[in-house]
């Protein structure tokens, strides 16, 4: 019997060689592992690069001599905006993209005796322009065609939704909304090899997609919630071992100052010790909010109880700076900026804390909240965006959403202290631990996904 063959366009790169990722590219890895580990698939995926130049069986990098393009101002590896490339890097780009793929499919095919018949493009922005041009490529040469779809994440709508707003006409011009407009990419039926299907992270994407391509029918958008890595993400020990032990664990990790700012790296011990740890993670970006995390900090840090938060994640040097001086403006005396960290020390961390706080601005859809649920740590954040579809009462809470982020604070402040008051860690913990396990594991995901496409794509 032949293998399904799969093919993975990837935006963002995967987190190895030394490189962090963001959770577009951490989430196609994890999808390319979990496609590998389903019988009778073969899953292939390239994504870009400018440092790692792996070339495996099933794996290519894209190798770039500049930055990865975003869509937004802010990403873990990357400060080079699509909105900065000209037209000519913008096509050059495309048609050398197109190539590389078209080739690699090519010599996949000519050394075996299945053919693609599912192509994956990460992001509704230009991966999927490329995998339709591809498609179009080898239709012309009288290949077989095989079905589109296109993984939506988010940060391409967040673009989007800038350029229409006209807010920022120097930052975000009306440039990209048109051209995937004029590429008719969302067009259905797709009379020259568009999108197929469409698949969303969160409920609230889905919106946002179809306000854009209304042309898209909404029957042929499939939820597809992320799924988590088990083997990384889970309760590395009871409760009452990792109270004994996590002061001694924490101790093991330095924390992480600005380039140029004079600061000295330093390891997380409190002469006084501490009784609670709050965590956050995410990228320095302003809709992540965690200026209103260390306005909730400088709050809670008052009361007699010793709260340690946990700060990890970074940004673009100058966003670095200013998270710095605002924690020490605030006099904030227990915050520590550990940086990125790999997803080994990242569930450390989750499983040291009592409470993971994530306050995001509509979160496309979460994934830090699943994999901090996994180590039996209970979440807060904001009652927008994913965090909807995923925390209820039973695992966490929802603080209301606003504007204001001095009302944010305050609420934030309230649920952690409500969160160690009622003690979450013992009561949603195992709740949360088994939520996550029984409802976003990364093989139950995509083994759905590949359900739905066939149903779509089928009749």
């Amino acid at each position: 019997m032949s293998d399904r063959l799969i093919f993975q366009l990837g935006t963002n790169n995967w987190q190895r060689g030394g490189e962090f990722a963001p959770g577009s590219g951490i989430l196609h890895e994890a999808h390319h592992h979990a496609y590998n580990a389903l019988p009778g698939v073969r899953a292939y995926s390239m994504y870009p690069s400018r440092r790692q130049r792996f070339r495996d069986e099933d794996v290519r990098v894209f190798a770039l001599e500049h930055d990865i393009p975003i869509c937004e101002s802010i990403s873990p590896v990357s400060n080079y905006r699509w909105h900065s490339m000209s037209e000519d890097e913008v096509n050059a780009y495309r048609q050398r993209l197109t190539n590389e793929v078209a080739e690699w499919l090519d010599e996949i095919e000519a050394n075996s005796e299945d053919r693609f018949s599912l192509a994956i493009a990460h992001h509704g922005f230009m991966n999927t322009v490329v995998m339709r041009d591809v498609i179009r490529r080898r239709a012309a040469a009288g290949r077989d065609s095989m079905p589109l779809l296109c993984f939506v994440h988010g940060t391409e709508l967040k673009m989007y939704a800038h350029e229409r707003r006209a807010d920022q006409p120097a930052e975000y011009p009306l440039r990209f909304l048109p051209f995937m407009q004029r590429e008719k990419i969302f067009d259905y039926p797709a009379p020259q090899h568009a999108v197929d299907v469409v698949a969303s992270i969160s409920a609230e994407q889905i919106e946002a997609l179809l306000d854009f391509f209304p042309e898209f029918p909404r029957e042929r958008v499939v939820l597809s919630q992320n799924g988590y890595n088990q083997d990384v993400f889970h309760r590395l020990t009871d409760p009452t071992g990792l109270y004994a032990d996590r002061a001694k664990v924490l101790a093991g990790f330095m924390t992480q100052v600005p380039e140029g700012s004079g600061r000295q790296p330093e390891p997380i011990d409190p002469a006084d010790g501490f009784d609670a740890v709050v965590v956050f993670c995410g990228k320095f970006a302003d809709w992540k909010r965690l200026d209103a995390l260390l306005h909730a900090a400088a709050i809670y840090e008052q009361q007699k109880r010793r709260i340690l938060t946990l700060v990890i994640g970074s940004g673009p040097h100058e966003a670095q700076v200013e998270m710095h001086d605002l924690a020490a403006r605030l006099g904030l005396r227990r915050v520590y900026f550990l940086g990125p960290r790999p997803q080994d020390e990242l569930a450390v961390l989750f499983n040291c804390a009592d409470v993971g706080c994530f306050p995001s601005y509509r979160e496309p859809f979460g994934l830090v909240f699943i994999e901090c649920m996994a180590c039996g740590t209970p979440v807060i954040g904001a009652d927008s965006g994913g965090p909807r579809d995923l925390v209820t009462p039973k695992v966490g809470m929802l603080v209301p959403e606003t504007d204001d982020h001095a009302v944010l604070a305050q609420s934030l402040a309230a649920a952690v202290d409500r969160g160690l008051d009622e003690g979450w860690k013992q009561t949603k913990g195992p709740t949360a631990e088994a939520y996550a396990k029984d409802n976003f594991s990364l093989v139950n995901q995509v083994s759905k996904l590949l359900a739905e496409v066939d149903r779509l794509t089928t009749t």
